[in-house]
């Protein structure tokens, strides 16, 4: 088996194809290790990075990607550190699921190949690899590899994420639900229908522009009203998403779920579906509409069309929100790994980034606990 580094937008351009066949052949594979995801989050985020996306073949034929580059950070004033981190993470916007795709039957070989030219690169201090499958080939490969050349490293949950095994029909899943629940969801969208002009619908408009548009509206006026950071808020954030919409289009990935009255979408999720799953990734409503539910209203209405499509998972991605538990009863984890190769900027990267946080978080408590001075 032999492992190949492409450094060139030229040579990751040139790996299409051959990634699609991978991605649609490889048992642990989602749309965030696509070569679409991938390669337009590397042409919008990767500016002034070094590129070092590894490739296993055997025989010939492409049997693993592993999608990393080197990023430059500045852990304290005149210490630069470079940080080796999969494709994907680095930027403001957070996927999930980064296992990279390996062809059935070679995935102990891929994996453990790929994991040793990755701790050969040059020009890492700190390795910073997560959304990775706990206990996948990748993870099994990367720890055996840590120990066996001594460098220290930890290992943790990256991120719990909520989803929804889906049945085979709309009245199944509500009966799945309690009593109460299943009113609640039947109650909502009776009042929804009743309003002038209601009625859902999978964006299918001319104009992807303007469904981006009215999403980031929407997602805007819903967070804002309780003072909260939003997603949608930096131009590369929303350069990235508009090229990542058309391309999954193009591949009828996208689903852009959608409430409307009298003619104006007032609630929107933005999806993606791939491979039988549904990924909930982002979403907003009009707040002058709350008492409808629309958030709920809306939820219902996507889980019965990716039913009705034939899908299995609903995916509610990461953020741990009551909303999300509502619908999702089932939960699956991502790991992280970090590992620090012996060199200064690794020390001061760990210093800054795992000691400092640590003794002040230790320096409030004592504060906070200390008795009050009595000066009287």
């Amino acid at each position: 088996m032999q492992v190949a580094c492409i450094d060139t937008d030229d040579g990751f351009r040139a790996l299409r194809e051959e990634w699609d066949a991978l991605v649609q052949a490889a048992a642990a594979a989602s749309i965030f290790t696509t070569w679409e995801w991938q390669y337009l989050w590397w042409r919008h985020y990767g500016g002034g990075q070094k590129l070092r996306l590894l490739v296993a073949r055997a025989g010939g034929r492409l049997v693993g990607v592993f999608p990393l580059y080197v990023q430059r950070v500045t852990p304290l004033a005149g210490v630069g550190a470079g940080l080796l981190r999969l494709i994907g993470t680095g930027g403001d916007t957070s996927p999930d699921y980064l296992e990279p795709p390996l062809a059935p039957g070679h995935e102990a070989d891929a994996a453990r190949v790929l994991v040793d030219a990755a701790l050969a690169i040059e020009g890492w201090d700190v390795l910073a690899w997560s959304d990775l499958e706990p206990d996948g080939a990748i993870d099994r490969a990367a720890m055996a590899a840590l120990r066996e050349r001594g460098l220290p490293a930890r290992r943790g949950t990256s991120a719990r994420i909520s989803y929804v095994p889906l049945p085979a029909s709309w009245d199944a899943y509500l009966e799945s639900q309690s009593r109460d629940r299943r009113y609640t969801i039947r109650n909502t969208r009776r009042k929804f229908e009743r309003e002038p002009g209601a009625r859902f619908l999978v964006w299918d408009g001319a104009s992807l522009d303007d469904a981006f548009d009215r999403l980031t509206a929407l997602h805007h006026k819903r967070w804002q009203t309780r003072g909260t950071s939003h997603s949608f808020d930096s131009s590369t954030y929303n350069d990235f998403h508009r090229a990542v919409m058309r391309a999954c289009r193009e591949r009828d990935w996208l689903r852009l779920y959608s409430l409307e009255r009298e003619g104006e979408i007032i609630a929107m999720y933005y999806c993606y579906r791939f491979r039988g799953t549904v990924y909930y990734f982002q979403g907003g409503f009009d707040p002058q509409y709350e008492k409808l539910r629309p958030g709920l209203c809306l939820m219902g209405y996507a889980l019965e069309h990716a039913i009705g499509e034939g899908q299995r998972v609903f995916d509610m991605l990461r953020g741990e929100y009551d909303y999300k538990k509502q619908w999702a009863r089932e939960t699956r984890e991502t790991c992280f790994t970090i590992a620090y190769r012996r060199t200064a900027p690794a020390f001061v990267y760990w210093l800054r980034r795992s000691l400092l946080p640590e003794a002040k978080r230790l320096a409030q408590r004592m504060v906070s606990t200390a008795p009050a001075r009595n000066d009287g």
